[in-house]
């Protein structure tokens, strides 16, 4: 790929001024001159080690960076994961049909915008595209040092997509894959990989972590799961304004730290997407915290994946856990086994809910459906719905509103409970 002869890296590094003060050659006009003059803070591209690239389009700015999966990211080591993290196949985030992709055909995407809302005027001046190689992990930064370049840089983008076989963002479907198929369209280039699989991880990530983690942007996912801590990164929602510093001055001197918090996003979104393949392997799930196997199980049980739901769970069995987070493993196999219609083994766990927690009016309410329509033992129904009411008393002594409502319902389950006792209509 060509380049310019502009002054390099080390040289212009030797004349940058601590405090980016404008200075002025030997000889050269003094303040009064009416000719402007480069601030000797002034960075570009080059100064990140970006090449300027011509393609059939049109040129753009590209810097490459290379990462080694052996290396630790924050307290997170991928060999001690999987010794072979290439030969893994992306299956974790998917629709539930059980979909995999291996990791070295997936592309993963993350781009920086000119504004965080979206929209037609919205542009995505830095995209960054990584790719598992023979030597690493392979970072690329496209770059537009002038929004007139766009199509030069789409084009790339697209021929780097055609040979992919999936793409994996982070929030992705919601914002990057939309804007660029947007600026695709504006441009006249074929958003085919739209049709390719995409895996976005903020999915699964709020549906595993997010009641232990509160928010999941890639940054908490980062230091909460990953345990990998940024120095001094710039904030996403300033990328904009470093852009606009560029365009219109012509350098920004923060310019290097939007290119490295766009790398640090792909880095991050890679090593992420093997650590959560690994830990939560549906045929396999090795996730430390209970809660977190409990959730990923309830993650299998709404995309009817009981089988994966059943192997979480007996996985969280496996730890210490405290009484209430008994009883919500014990909720989450009676739900389970209900759907596949294992209705007996359903009932043993509600039971141990309802020992765990004797206040769940839920777990006696499904006790007494149990034994009322499908065993048709009246009297057990009867003394399980009787003990349900007098848990209720000292929630309703304490002014709970939902307590008159079970109240109610179980109140209607008790007349009819007996009148089918006693052989009468229900």
């Amino acid at each position: 790929m060509p380049t310019d002869n502009r002054e390099s890296l080390s040289e212009k590094l030797a004349r940058l001024s601590p405090h980016l003060e404008r200075t002025a050659a030997p000889g050269a006009p003094g303040p009064s001159d009416s000719r402007r003059y480069e601030p000797v803070g002034s960075l570009g591209p080059e100064v990140v080690g970006a090449t300027h690239v011509s393609g059939s389009r049109g040129s753009f700015w590209l810097r490459r960076t290379l990462h080694d999966p052996q290396e630790p990211w924050g307290e997170t080591l991928l060999s001690r994961l999987t010794p072979e993290p290439t030969g893994l196949e992306l299956r974790v985030p998917l629709d539930g049909s059980g979909e995999r992709v291996p990791l070295s055909q997936c592309l993963f995407v993350d781009c920086e915008t000119t504004g965080l809302s979206g929209g037609a005027g919205t542009v995505a001046f830095l995209t960054s595209v990584g790719q598992v190689t023979g030597q690493g992990f392979r970072v690329d930064q496209y770059f537009l040092s002038d929004p007139a370049e766009e199509a030069g840089k789409l084009d790339q983008l697209w021929q780097r997509f055609e040979k992919a076989g999936a793409l994996v963002t982070y929030n992705g479907a919601s914002f990057d894959l939309p804007l660029l198929e947007g600026r695709f369209h504006f441009w006249r280039l074929d958003p085919s990989f739209r049709e390719l699989p995409h895996f976005d991880l903020l999915w699964p990530t709020r549906a595993i972590f997010r009641k232990r983690i509160g928010e999941c942007s890639l940054g908490n996912v980062e230091a909460r799961l990953l345990k990998f801590a940024r120095v001094e990164d710039l904030p996403g929602a300033e990328v904009p304004e470093v852009y606009f510093q560029y365009l219109r001055d012509g350098h920004s001197p923060r310019l290097h730290a939007v290119f490295e918090h766009n790398r640090l996003d792909v880095v991050s979104l890679f090593v992420y997407a093997v650590w959560l393949t690994v830990l939560a392997d549906p045929e396999r799930p090795t996730l430390a915290d209970p809660d977190d196997l409990m959730a990923l199980a309830g993650y299998w049980f709404r995309k009817r994946r009981y089988a994966a739901a059943h192997l979480a769970l007996d996985e969280a069995s496996q730890r210490v856990l405290s009484r209430g987070q008994r009883a919500h493993l014990s909720e989450l196999r009676g739900r389970v086994h209900k759907r596949e219609r294992e209705f007996d083994a359903a009932h043993v766990h509600w039971e141990h809910v309802a020992r765990y927690q004797p206040d769940r009016i839920d777990a006696a309410e499904e006790m007494a459906k149990h034994l009322e329509h499908r065993r048709r033992d009246y009297q057990a129904a009867l003394d399980v719905v009787d003990k349900a009411l007098e848990n209720l008393r000292i929630r309703e002594a304490l002014g709970d509103e939902e307590a008159s409502a079970q109240r109610e319902r179980l109140l209607h389950r008790r007349a009819r409970l007996r009148r089918l006792r006693t052989g009468g209509n229900p």
